[in-house]
């Protein structure tokens, strides 16, 4: 079923933005990560606190980069449901128009008439194939901003997969060194970053006809977030 197209009369999903808390300097458990662990037991679980402290505070800055990006979209929703309620203004007052509309009698095939019918067509079409293109470059900024959002929004997960791929792997070269005092292997496997779900990048999204302004656009699609290592 084709989508009807979207007029100024729609209304824009609205979105309600979350309460969050502010960011702590200090951690809640500093009195137990300064104490100073007894054995090794001990020091694992203090580097485990301390991991997933960090981790939550990365989860709290993700939630609020992404919540600061979906209230600057609906800004810029509001601007487009603005311009395009004058653009449907602007066609309305065009449609009223009517040709020597100065109430007097005139023969319809005389010269002047069909002349101005003509300049009057081609002005239309004109406007039209102007408003057109218009809407094409409209649309397009749209779309490449919606490009560009999500793949800020892939950088930013993977960069808290990457910090905790990390911090587990500090963790495995400190295993490593006690196991190797001690005579014995590891406790657990070193860390692959590939286990940690690196998302790649969407590709950028192609374009009919490519002009020149498009071609000068940065080459951001060709980039990848899997290769992080």
């Amino acid at each position: 079923m084709p989508t009807p197209p979207l007029r100024s009369t729609a209304v824009p999903p609205a979105f309600k933005p979350m309460t969050i808390s502010p960011q702590r300097r200090t951690s809640r458990y500093a009195d137990l990560l300064e104490r100073p662990a007894m054995n090794a037991r001990e020091q694992e679980l203090v580097g485990a606190l301390a991991e997933s402290e960090q981790r939550d505070e990365m989860r709290k800055d993700t939630m609020i980069k992404m919540q600061a990006g979906v209230v600057l979209a609906g800004m810029y929703v509001d601007q487009a449901h603005s311009q395009l309620q004058a653009a449907e203004e602007r066609k309305t007052q065009k449609k009223g128009r009517r040709k020597m509309g100065d109430g007097k009698a005139k023969w319809l095939t005389s010269d002047a008439f069909i002349e101005m019918c003509v300049q009057d067509d081609q002005r239309e079409e004109e406007a039209a194939g102007k408003e057109g293109r218009r809407g094409e470059r409209e649309a397009r900024a749209v779309e490449l901003a919606e490009w560009k959002k999500k793949n800020d929004v892939i950088r930013e997960r993977n960069e808290v997969k990457k910090q905790v791929f990390e911090a587990d792997k500090a963790a495995w070269e400190a295993e490593k060194d006690v196991a190797k005092a001690a005579k014995r292997r590891p406790g657990w496997g070193k860390p692959k970053w590939k286990d940690y779900g690196p998302e790649k990048l969407m590709p950028r999204p192609k374009k009919l006809v490519e002009d020149e302004e498009d071609e000068s656009e940065d080459g951001e699609g060709n980039e990848s977030a899997a290769g992080m290592e």
